[in-house]
């Protein structure tokens, strides 16, 4: 799968310079390719997260898991009714750190330097995308906040961001990996200047979600029932079908009841609803994974 991941990333990087050339930005065709690698990856790489906590699970134990995976979504729904400006805050928080530990997958243990070395390159990133295209950024959370005052000082965050990781790199691997000079020399430039919906769904898909599943791969073919590639996608497909179920239905509902930035604000809450689980299941999955690795 290393040879895949390359060609993959390859292709969002070319998805990235048409639409960097493009003059206009197509609607239809930015919603079609990031639909497509949505239904692909993004929604599949967490439909796994009960097979990673525990590979032989119950009936029983596939309860009790949905329960706790419902239970922290509605938690997180609370805290974005009573506070929206925290739960922002909290979502960007550990989406930073889940993005950045998927460049850093080869570390063996985990301390706070490593956090801190998480958060800061996963924030870099998430700031590229946000500022490159700040008119978007402001559209989706203007209900929440005002963003205006903060756009000149972008630069400033992200170079932040970039400055922090990059000290932290060379303090964990005594150097800067090759691979993080491909990316900062190719790919932060092209999210940039890419629309919002296109940078973001390029860096998830490819840079994030894609080596997660390969992660996951790696890890459950050791066990006789998903031993195959075969097996392993059928294992994706009963919780992908229902997320994509879901997402239609809130589409579907709010394109008749809801302003377009309004349905935009709620797409971005419900990700951040369902990414909060899946992020603690995989934290934990990638700790035991790398630390202890389960036996088939």
């Amino acid at each position: 799968m290393k040879s895949t991941e390359f060609w993959l990333k390859g292709f969002g990087l070319l998805i990235c310079v048409l639409f960097v050339c493009l003059p206009q930005n197509p609607l239809a065709l930015e919603l079609t390719i990031a639909g497509l690698i949505l239904i692909t990856l993004g929604i599949p790489h967490g439909a796994i997260d009960h097979l990673t906590s525990e590979p032989s699970t119950t009936r029983k134990g596939l309860l009790i898991f949905l329960l706790r995976y419902l239970g922290m979504i509605g938690i997180y729904l609370i805290l974005w009714i009573f506070f929206p400006v925290l739960s922002l805050a909290f979502f960007l928080l550990f989406s930073s750190y889940h993005f950045g530990q998927s460049h850093f997958f080869e570390l063996k243990s985990y301390s706070l330097i490593y956090s801190t070395l998480f958060v800061s390159r996963g924030a870099f990133y998430i700031a590229v995308i946000l500022f490159g295209d700040f008119s978007m950024t402001q559209k989706i959370l203007d209900p929440l906040l005002e963003l205006g005052a903060i756009s000149e000082y972008g630069p400033w965050i992200s170079m932040g961001f970039l400055v922090l990781s990059m000290v932290l790199e060379v303090l964990v691997f005594q150097k800067i990996k090759r691979a993080t000079w491909i990316d900062l020399l190719l790919l932060a430039p092209l999210l940039y200047f890419s629309p919002l919906l296109i940078s973001f769904i390029v860096y998830f898909g490819f840079w994030h979600a894609f080596p997660s599943m390969k992660l996951e791969y790696d890890f459950l073919r050791n066990f006789p029932k998903y031993n195959t590639l075969k097996k392993f996608t059928l294992q994706l497909l009963p919780f992908s079908l229902i997320s994509l179920f879901g997402l239609a239905l809130m589409i579907y509902f709010g394109q008749r009841f809801l302003e377009s930035n309004e349905l935009l604000l709620l797409f971005f809450i419900l990700i951040s609803l369902i990414s909060f689980p899946h992020v603690v299941y995989m934290d934990r999955f990638v700790r035991f994974f790398k630390t202890d690795p389960y036996s088939a």
